[in-house]
């Protein structure tokens, strides 16, 4: 089988939780993440908006989400990490200030 993803994967079976807004959060599990994504178990992924907060129980970390496929009761998203340029090392993209 052809794997096309961008980044290997490391695999983490790890609880975590989703925010969905200020006052609830859905828990899940964390199969396995790569430099830009993650893939997510839970019972209600189909309630689930495009755009979410990750918390991974674990590690302590918050990411950023945004969904790109959904399965039954998983979801694969991609993240706001920093993508490695030719240097070898992370390149941040730049954000405009409010004005």
């Amino acid at each position: 089988m052809l794997d096309r993803r961008s980044a290997p994967r490391t695999f983490l079976n790890e609880t975590g939780s989703i925010s969905i807004d200020e006052h609830r959060s859905l828990p899940c599990i964390v199969y396995n993440r790569s430099l830009g994504g993650v893939r997510i178990a839970l019972p209600e992924a189909e309630i689930l908006p495009d755009r979410f907060v990750l918390n991974i129980d674990s590690s302590n970390e918050i990411l950023i989400c945004r969904v790109v496929w959904r399965k039954a009761e998983e979801i694969g998203a991609a993240t706001n990490e920093p993508e490695i340029g030719r240097s070898g090392r992370p390149s941040l993209r730049r954000v405009p200030a409010p004005v």
